[in-house]
């Protein structure tokens, strides 16, 4: 049972990277789209914060990770 968290890190790493490269290849994303990078520091702010959030939750499951385990 102790592989299983393992496991799902390796899986989601995986699924997150095979689902980027499939994006970033996709017809709609050869095109350039002028109204997107008129909104470049927007579009930069919402990705900050999702990434504050990420580490936010990241540091809190590692917290209770540490005390429960």
């Amino acid at each position: 049972m102790t592989w299983l968290p393992y496991a799902l890190i390796i899986g989601i790493a995986l699924f997150g990277g095979i689902a980027t490269l499939i994006i970033g290849n996709s017809k709609a994303n050869r095109f350039s789209n002028p109204e997107y990078d008129r909104r470049t520091k927007q579009n930069l702010s919402k990705l900050t914060y999702v990434y504050v959030g990420a580490v936010v939750l990241g540091i809190g499951g590692l917290i209770l990770y540490v005390y429960n385990g």
